[in-house]
């Protein structure tokens, strides 16, 4: 078994203001390069993001 070595950085959403994980595997990235957008905001508001 292999161990997932993923480091974890911790990011606040720029929107909801939450702590998240933007190197998780889900929708999260940064927004024009700099604005961090957590897997939530980035689904819920997908078509405008």
């Amino acid at each position: 078994m292999k161990s997932k070595n993923k480091k974890e950085k911790i990011e606040t959403c720029f929107i909801c203001q939450r702590k998240f994980n933007i190197e998780a595997d889900d929708n999260s990235h940064y927004h024009y390069g700099k604005y961090p957008i957590c897997n939530y905001c980035s689904e819920f508001y997908g078509f405008y993001l």
